[in-house]
Order: C-alpha cells, then structure tokens, then sequence
C-alpha cells in the first residue's frame, strides 16, 4: 500500500529531477510490500511501480524502492531515533555514498556501490531508491548463508567501500558529521544496552540447555554478563596508529546482493541498508560478517579471507592516492585480532539469521524480552542443530583465544 502522501503530484517533479526531462509524466502508480516478515526490523520498505512517459514520447516501466522510517509510537522505533539511524542513514544517500561514489570513479574502481538515490525527503523521514532488482541483483539465501565465491566479492566490495571512506573524510571533512561516530555501543545511550543484554540472556537460557557447552563454557559466560556493553564499546574504540573508516555496520547476507552472469556464477556485489554506518575500525565489518553469514567451511578459510580483504583495501587505496599511514598486514591482523569480542556480539544475531521456522517476527523486541511471546520465539529459533553446531564451533575458537575471560 502507497504512503498517503505518495502521489503522482509528489512524485513527478523528483523523477524529472533525476532523469533530467522537465517532460516527463507519470501514467500510473502502485506499489507492493519489499520485504517478508521478519527481514526487516527498523523500518517499513515498499516498491513502488511506476509507468510514465518521457519527453520524448516513450514509455518506460520501473520500479522503486520507498524505505520510511517507523513512526514513533512503534515500540521499538525509540531505539532507532535515540542512535540517529534514520537522519544517518539519509545523510549517507543525500551526501556521503555519492561522493564515495565519485571518488571510486575518479580512481577507475568500477562496479556500482549501491543504489542511487532518487530523492531523500526528510520531511517525510523517507528515501526512495532506484530498485537494483531491475538490474538483476538479488540476494543470497540468509539461512544456506554464502559460500566461498560470495564472500569474496563482498569482501571487496567492502575494502573498496572501507578505502573510499578513509580518503573522503580526509578530502570532506564537513561531510563526516557527529551521528558518524555514535555506535550500538556509545557511552550515555541506552537504547541497544537493552537490545544486547537481552540477547546475551537469551544466549545464556540457550547454552543452558545444553549441557556439554554449560559445562565447558557456562560459568564463564555467566561472568561476562555484566561487561556486554563495556566490552562492546571498547572494540569501537580506536588507536591513532590504527585505521579508521566508515564501517557498514550491518554487513549480512540480506544487506548483499549479487548479479550473476549467463551460468549462474556470482559477478558483482553491491551493499543496500546504511542506518548503522559509522567511522571505526574496518575490521568489525569482518568480524560481524563472517560470523552472521559464512558457511562453516568458508568461516575455516578465516585468515586466508582477512589476507584477501587486506590487499583489496591496500589496492584500492593506493588507487585513491590516499595520504598517510597505512598499517602491514601483521598490523592489521593485530587490529583484527584485538577486536574478536565482536564475533560473540555478533553471533547472538545468528539464530534468528538462519531461522526459516513458522514463527516469524517483526518486532525486534522478541529476540531479546522475557514475555510470553518473546521467550516462545527465542525457544523456536534456538532449536537448531545449525545453531548448537555453530555455537559449538565458534565458542571453542574464543576460548582459545581468551576473549571469554575477563579482560
């Protein structure tokens, strides 16, 4: 269903703007819901269809994609609009990726970042997207998660990303605004202190149940509990010998997607969703994507995968003529490594990514509440081999590596 307010008089006038045709006029208009229940949590995304006729009298068939933000009386909108997410994520269609854009041009690193934005009304707290659909991209399957050819294409998707990012806020500085540092975990903000620590808990009722992980791991995790949010906002932290970029933020199977050539092989990746872009160190985008998104035999591939991002990045920046200090690949393993705390935060995400059960969500508020509702769906999308297999293999590799201890 269109908004009320998204008219073919509100429409036309930002479609001539953008084609560059004081002619054009739109025929029709309908539109239909983008996303299933449960893929979406922070706004309402539609596509919009739309037949108009051009200045020179042809008739062209598209569609687009209208994201609004949640309107403040939905229970977990509060969240969103006491971290910024809807003002950043307009100021990076309206000002930041259009620039990164140009500075990838202008380097002759090819390939289509995202997608162009149409117009960004914040009057309305709405962004209307060119559909990258109408491209052939599509998304991978968020619960088989992606392979290996998959994540290589999205790790250099995000090195470009990541270079373009660094030398704009050397370049722009004006662009890159305070809402650009504010993360999941700044100090003073409250509302993912009860997003994470509710997830945290239901992670502890899940190895619980599970005697053999409570046995090796339970008294340990326990003890984390209360330093969630510390530990959080200590990995965004970052050193001046250190790197820092604007980071996706984001970066999971359904924020991807892929064209494919005439076999069926993956060619080119594009990145969708920017609510939670901020500047820190590039390495958590690593981290929350490979645990949120790789197959199990792509996750044993680990520093063979970080080695691939890092000469993408060193690549692309050399290409960008950036200035200044650029850290070995020992450094950058060391910032890697220093920031493996986001492999836990990020895998408490994991079992709602791979769940394809019957009880779906949209609230964002059941993965993490102890009400009835809440506690039944995290009992359904804890239930998985996938995801006792899972937490078997990654909670043994953080405590090899002594992130489960107190630090």
């Amino acid at each position: 269903m269109l908004p009320t307010w998204l008219t073919e008089e509100y429409l036309q006038p930002r479609l001539r703007s953008y084609y560059k045709d004081d002619q054009l006029k739109i025929l029709r208009i309908w539109a239909k819901p983008a996303t299933g229940k449960g893929d979406n949590y922070v706004g309402v995304i539609v596509r919009v269809y739309v037949d108009y006729q051009q200045g020179d009298g042809s008739v062209q068939n598209k569609s687009y994609i209208v994201k609004q933000a949640l309107t403040p009386d939905v229970p977990q909108a509060k969240v969103f609009y006491e971290y910024d997410v809807y003002k950043r994520e307009m100021d990076m269609y309206e000002f930041i990726l259009p620039k990164m854009k140009a500075l990838l041009q202008e380097a002759g690193l090819t390939g289509k970042l995202t997608a162009d934005a149409i117009t960004v009304d914040r009057e309305n707290s709405t962004i209307i997207l060119e559909d990258l659909a109408q491209y052939k991209y599509i998304n991978t399957d968020r619960v088989k998660q992606m392979d290996l050819t998959h994540t290589k294409l999205t790790l250099d998707l995000l090195a470009k990303f990541h270079a373009a990012s660094i030398v704009l806020r050397q370049r722009h500085q004006e662009l890159v605004t305070d809402c650009f540092f504010i993360n999941f975990f700044s100090l003073g903000k409250k509302g993912y202190t009860e997003v994470f620590t509710g997830l945290f808990r239901a992670f502890l009722r899940f190895i619980d149940g599970q005697p053999q992980l409570k046995q090796r791991y339970g008294k340990k995790l326990e003890k984390l509990n209360d330093h969630i949010m510390e530990y959080g906002n200590r990995i965004y932290q970052v050193e001046e010998n250190e790197l820092l970029s604007l980071i996706h933020s984001d970066c999971w199977t359904t924020n991807i997607m892929f064209q494919y050539d005439d076999s069926g092989l993956p060619k080119t990746a594009t990145a969708i969703d920017f609510q939670f872009s901020n500047y820190t160190s590039p390495a958590l985008d690593l981290h929350y994507f490979f645990a949120t998104s790789l197959r199990e035999e792509v996750l044993d591939k680990e520093s063979e995968l970080v080695e691939l991002y890092y000469n993408a990045l060193k690549q692309s920046i050399e290409k960008l003529a950036y200035k200044g200090l650029f850290p070995s690949l020992q450094e950058f393993l060391l910032q890697f490594e220093r920031r493996r705390f986001m492999s836990l935060l990020s895998n408490l995400f994991k079992p709602v990514i791979v769940y394809n059960g019957s009880e779906q969500s949209s609230d964002l508020s059941n993965l993490y509440t102890e009400n009835e509702e809440g506690l039944g769906f995290q009992k359904a999308i804890y239930d998985s081999e996938v995801v006792i297999r899972s937490t078997t293999r990654f909670l043994a590799i953080l405590d090899s590596k002594g992130v489960l201890d107190l630090q």
